[in-house]
């Protein structure tokens, strides 16, 4: 049971309650992300005679640094570092149920609430800055990035040419800083929280 989605420890302790009630039997519990050793030896502590897997961009020498700080771990999941190259990854965060905002508060991994849009303002025709904001924003001098493809399993626009494709690509790398598109940048784009979405976070956090 993959038990960091909030907060580790507290499900742990929720789990060892359940186990301890007799409502599960309870075999294994996986740690996805945080700091691995600190948090496998709390949960070893509150769950003794449970198996320990983690997983989270793990390869060879992050596996021989868990065991050297005496990470409580007893299996490993391993993907991402399976692949040639360097990966890319993608986290999903569930935003809102049944239109009410949700947001994950765990400590260094809080998330913002809401559906939201990307609001890009540019200057010239070159980037300024990213505004993140809610769906329901609007901001006439900026230009919305995210645009809904597909609904209930259906396409809602007609699949673009390989050479509409290839235009669109060109003007948008084209409208970013030059330092930007370095591959070895130290810097990076501007993006800035609106206030809706600010004032959101801070509701859904005192809900």
């Amino acid at each position: 049971m993959l038990i960091d989605t909030y907060d580790t420890i507290a499900a742990a302790r929720k789990l060892a309650n359940m186990v301890k009630a007799g409502e599960i039997n309870l075999t294994g519990v996986r740690l996805d992300s945080g700091d691995l050793v600190t948090l496998s030896q709390q949960v070893r502590e509150i769950l003794p005679n449970v198996s320990i897997f983690a997983s989270g961009d793990i390869d060879e020498w992050e596996i021989a640094r868990l065991k050297e700080k005496n990470a409580q771990i007893d299996g490993y999941g391993m993907g991402t570092r399976l692949v040639t190259g360097n990966p890319v990854n993608g986290v999903y965060k569930l935003v809102e149920i049944d239109g009410i905002p949700v947001m994950k508060q765990s400590t260094g991994k809080a998330s913002y609430p809401g559906r939201k849009q990307i609001f890009r303002e540019f200057l010239a025709d070159k980037f300024k800055v990213d505004t993140l904001g809610l769906v329901t924003e609007t901001y006439p001098e900026k230009q919305p990035l995210l645009k809904l493809f597909m609904k209930d399993g259906k396409r809602l626009e007609p699949p673009s040419t390989i050479k509409t494709i290839k235009q669109q690509t060109a003007a948008s790398v084209a409208s970013l800083p030059t330092d930007i598109l370095n591959l070895d940048a130290t810097t990076s784009m501007s993006v800035e929280i609106s206030n809706s979405l600010q004032n959101l976070t801070e509701k859904t956090k005192n809900s």
